[in-house]
């Protein structure tokens, strides 16, 4: 699984890898609220899973590792999209950054056919 690891070597990946294959249904019943924390230190864990803190030991480490990898909420940042003046900034002042084909489009929709003869 090799996600979006950035400065950590592969033993440091193989650490969370093991980690992940022991505990990962304990981790995953914590994050999702189906396990109840006992300790501060699995409130501690909760909250990191939440994005609400950054990780401090070893497990939290390689949870959101595994989050980062998997894309799951919250680090799953998508880019953010262009402001409008960027984007309309290609067009002349007053076009309309639309295909022609829609209206085509769509007065096709309403053509009827009586008669033999083709209204619009």
């Amino acid at each position: 699984m090799q996600g979006e690891a950035g400065p950590e070597d592969a033993r440091t990946i193989a650490m969370y890898e093991r980690l992940l294959d022991r505990h990962l249904k304990f981790y995953d019943a914590l994050r999702l609220r189906e396990r109840r924390p006992k300790s501060a230190a699995q409130r501690q864990f909760q909250e990191v899973a939440w994005g609400k803190a950054e990780p401090v030991s070893d497990h939290e480490r390689a949870y959101v590792w595994y989050l980062k990898a998997l894309k799951i909420a919250p680090f799953n940042r998508p880019a953010p999209a262009p402001h409008i003046d960027d984007v309309m900034a290609g067009y002349d002042v007053g076009a309309r950054p639309v295909a022609g084909e829609v209206g085509t489009k769509w007065d096709n929709a309403w053509r009827e056919y009586r008669g033999g003869r083709e209204f619009w």
